[in-house]
């Protein structure tokens, strides 16, 4: 029979995240919301409670086999407490997983023990002024020279461009087009030729959204990550775990949302009867609980095609353009279910809608989701 349970370790992982989101992470949010300033402390209060290293190889402090799905719960999970901090999780299926696969040995014997540990994060670099989803136009340049390559170039939209100690920078070589001769590079943000500004948002600040700038940056050749001239294939492949993952990270922001207006609803009273007795209150929170749930499994579902092989790229992009959709919308109705109180930025509410909506762009908008989608189904059909 179908089961939708998870594995009794990952309740268990689960219930002890929930009890840190709800205790350490939700009575700062705001504060730390505020401020354009990476959360060291809460992350490596992460680190500590081994989510940094989640399917990354035991060797380097990590548990070891790919494991998407716990990854996705404890995304979740963290953010039912503070939807930014809960970024880690995403970030090491993304960029510590990609580095740990096709990273070279002195490369990754560096790095990712300190990423495991919580004593720096990572960035990835595609986005740049002339292309966003559409890597095909990407312009940086890695040039060959004796003993590796010379970078540059410029990124913009980099999430931890200011807190990162390294990067895994994708630029293609003089000359070609499209999306061959592009490689992907892990660049030590403190290298020579290496510029970084901040980018403000009007939410994710602790994210340290940005833009990087590379000035002829030597980066010596064992830094290359994966096949030459390959580096898009293998950063799509990674995008197919973050694309779940932000939807569900979404979806942990707007739960949190409409439990506080649930217990709001029962609590506030008008004309003599608490708010929850009035169906224009209580049915759009029923309707917006119906949504949240169909949404969640449909990003585990994709996690769970991932852990298993299969093919996953089209439940990837469901998962990235619907849950942040349903999130948003779900967290402006427990907005309007407290009022002007809803409003204040003394309720987190107000603060949760604005992180959130950073993920209708980030990873690629609904539009660019809906065209993955829309490709896989008319080749399936090409092929009856």
């Amino acid at each position: 029979m179908l089961s939708f349970a998870f594995r009794q370790e990952q309740e268990d992982f689960r219930v002890q995240l929930r009890r840190f989101a709800v205790a350490e992470l939700a009575p700062h949010y705001i504060e730390r919301a505020a401020r354009p300033e990476f959360c060291w402390e809460a992350h490596r209060q992460l680190a500590n409670l081994g989510v940094l290293g989640i399917g990354l190889p035991e060797k380097h402090g990590g548990t070891g086999a790919p494991d998407p799905v716990t990854l996705g719960l404890a995304t979740e999970t963290l953010a039912y407490g503070d939807v930014n901090v809960a970024s880690a999780p995403v970030l090491s299926g993304l960029v510590a997983s990609q580095l740990a696969e096709n990273g070279q040995d002195a490369v990754v014997d560096e790095w990712l023990p300190q990423l495991i540990a919580g004593d720096v994060v990572a960035a990835i670099a595609v986005t740049e002024p002339s292309c966003g989803s559409d890597v095909s136009r990407l312009r940086t340049e890695a040039r060959r020279v004796p003993g590796g390559w010379r970078i540059r170039g410029e990124k913009i939209a980099i999430t931890l461009a200011t807190a990162a100690s390294v990067a895994l920078v994708y630029a293609r070589e003089p000359g070609s087009e499209g999306y061959r001769g592009i490689s992907c590079f892990a660049v030590p943000l403190d290298a020579e030729g290496v510029t970084r500004m901040h980018t403000p948002g009007m939410g994710a600040l602790p994210l340290c959204w940005g833009q990087l700038s590379f000035d002829d940056v030597f980066v010596p050749e064992d830094h290359l990550v994966g096949e030459p001239g390959r580096g898009f294939a293998g950063a799509m492949k990674h995008f197919d775990f973050s694309r779940p993952a932000l939807g569900l990270l979404c979806l942990g922001a707007a739960q949190a949302s409409i439990d506080e207006a649930c217990k709001w609803a029962v609590q506030r009273e008008a004309f003599d009867r608490p708010l929850a007795a009035f169906e224009g209150v209580s049915f759009p929170l029923a309707e917006h609980a119906t949504y949240m749930e169909a949404a969640r499994w449909l990003c585990y579902r994709s996690l769970w095609a991932r852990e298993a092989g299969e093919k996953h790229t089209h439940f990837a992009a469901m998962s990235k353009w619907w849950p942040p959709i349903v999130a948003k919308d779900a967290i402006e109705t427990a907005i309007v279910t407290f009022g002007n109180l809803g409003y204040s930025t003394e309720m987190p509410l107000q603060q949760r809608y604005r992180d959130v909506a950073s993920y209708l762009i980030a990873d690629g908008t609904a539009g660019i989701q809906k065209r993955i989608i829309a490709t896989a189904m008319m080749g399936k059909a090409a092929a009856l």
